[in-house]
């Protein structure tokens, strides 16, 4: 198989558009993007009508493809660019594919075997999550890990590194393709896509809005409305890991009011770093994020019922007595957090208690399927396909098989 990062080349001798995928936006935005090899967009069919798409980013160095869209309100029907049909949103969505933290890490001295697929296995992931048929992808944030020269020829030797194209290419759109021939996505930012760090081919392809001249430390939240159900996307990117910043709390805070002001019926709460976390590692106790606990903690609906969030490189879920369900699915990919699997039992976290705390430290996702009674059967899968963990949400409770 050819490597990743040669699908610069490989896409470019085989049509002008190098990548093409649909994403939601805000208020039920649809969104179609484009990387074109072309200065001139690629032709966009909807419902057999031509459609012209607009130019969001031009070549730099760093980043040689135009970068093109479309927006539309609602379902777009059949939509295809230079023939190839797109997936598009169904009035009806039932089954809910998350992933999280991909890309393969190498920072410093520090390197994943990217070129193992046991090592680094979104590839596989991505397989089986597109066999699924999923209705929508979420990716919960960290999409880019190939910050800094391969030190391993053996692990990753040529691998391309840094806020480029290429490593894009590499981590994460050259094993999304498939996933982009399968379901729509809606994209969260995380802390590898902070300023400085992937901001900018973050903002190029994948952020809703226009391209900033200069990196905004936060966005704006925005919420869109699936089959009934708010999701609300919240950037919690900024700040050191595992923590947002504190000095953010203020403007956390306003967001959280003026965002909670506007859901409508139940609603999930999807940010990068987890409200509520329990695991030990690197010399401390992580229990989650406490700025957007302070935040949130009093402008938090009832009806807000699940938390999906990335960041810690593993799978958990969190059933606390006061609150909505938190999921972390940071497993898609990248080298994985110690945490041992298992169920336990009546544990206090940051002052509040959880009544249930799953965890599963193997590669995976989550797959959310919608019940006839309006509960969601939450799946942990692996990346061979193995039903990991198996619980079902009702309301705002847990309960796992």
């Amino acid at each position: 198989m050819a490597s990743s990062w040669l699908f610069c080349a490989i896409s470019a001798a085989s049509g002008e558009t190098l990548s093409h995928w649909v994403q939601l936006g805000p208020d039920r935005e649809i969104v179609v993007r484009a990387i074109s090899a072309s200065p001139k967009c690629p032709l966009l069919q909807v419902e057999g009508r031509s459609v012209a798409m607009q130019k969001r980013a031009t070549p730099s160095a760093q980043f040689p493809g135009h970068v093109c869209e479309h927006r539309a309100q609602e379902t777009l029907g059949q939509v295809s660019v230079d023939t190839k049909v797109l997936p598009t949103l169904s009035p009806t969505v039932e089954r809910i594919a998350v992933i999280g933290d991909t890309g393969c890490r190498i920072r410093g001295n520090r390197a994943q075997a990217c070129n193992d697929p046991s090592a680094w296995p979104l590839t596989k992931i991505a397989e089986e999550v597109a066999s699924r048929s999923p209705d929508l992808i979420i990716h919960v944030g960290d999409y880019l890990y190939r910050s800094s020269e391969c030190p391993d020829a053996e692990k990753c030797g040529g691998s391309p590194f840094g806020d480029t194209f290429q490593a894009w290419s590499a981590d994460w759109l050259t094993p999304a393709e498939q996933l982009f021939q399968a379901a729509p996505f809606l994209f969260l930012r995380g802390n590898h896509e902070n300023c400085g760090r992937g901001d900018k081919g973050w903002f190029r392809y994948f952020a809703d809005g226009p391209v900033p001249s200069d990196c905004p430390a936060v966005s704006q939240p925005w919420i869109t409305s699936v089959d009934g159900l708010d999701l609300i996307v919240f950037d919690s990117s900024a700040g050191p890991a595992p923590h947002s910043s504190p000095d953010l709390l203020p403007e956390y805070s306003q967001m959280a009011r003026d965002l909670f002001a506007r859901t409508n019926g139940e609603g999930w709460l999807l940010t990068h770093r987890p409200l509520w976390a329990n695991m030990r590692a690197f010399g401390e106790l992580i229990n989650g994020d406490d700025t957007q606990r302070a935040a949130f903690g009093g402008a938090m609906p009832q009806a807000v019922t699940l938390i999906l969030s990335g960041h810690i490189h593993a799978f958990q879920a969190i059933d606390l007595s006061d609150g909505p369900v938190q999921s972390i699915v940071g497993n898609s990919g990248t080298q994985l957090d110690p945490m041992p699997t298992g169920v336990a039992r009546d544990i206090e976290i940051a002052g509040h208690l959880a009544d249930l705390v799953v965890n599963n430290g193997e590669f995976g996702f989550l797959m959310l399927t919608k019940g006839t009674d309006n509960t969601w059967l939450m799946e942990a899968i692996g990346d061979t396909g193995q039903v990991q963990i198996r619980c079902q949400l009702a309301e705002s409770r847990l309960t796992c098989i």
